[in-house]
């Protein structure tokens, strides 16, 4: 997330990708089109969640393992936020503001905001 940060140019466009982009086209793609097929087979909601957030978690290959564990849970996480509110809305806000968070943390470290 640094690296990706220190090299983007201009510096919004991470902000965008993101903290906009990234967690819209997951959660339509992974609760939202993904989870409606395995919650209606033989899975159920709750292997439509783990297996969402065991599939989510494998595409952030680019991270260690510590980091792809965590994802695992926040993925855990956001599918019990669709199980519970039956909405797409609810995770796909958290998702957003838990790449805030890692976007924040990034530029704050890198000590470059929106320059």
């Amino acid at each position: 997330m640094s690296a990706a940060y220190a090299t983007a140019t201009p510096v919004w466009t991470i902000w965008v990708a993101f903290v906009l982009a990234a967690p819209l086209f997951e959660e339509i793609f992974f609760r939202g089109f993904l989870f409606k097929g395995l919650e209606s087979s033989f899975m159920g909601p709750i292997g439509a969640v783990f297996a969402t957030a065991g599939l989510w978690a494998v595409i952030h290959i680019q991270y260690d393992a510590y980091e792809i564990a965590t994802i695992l849970c926040l993925g855990l996480l956001l599918g019990a936020a669709r199980v519970f509110t039956g909405s797409l809305l609810v995770p796909l806000g958290l998702h957003a503001f838990a790449n805030l968070v890692a976007t924040t943390e990034a530029a704050v470290l890198g000590r470059q905001f929106l320059t």
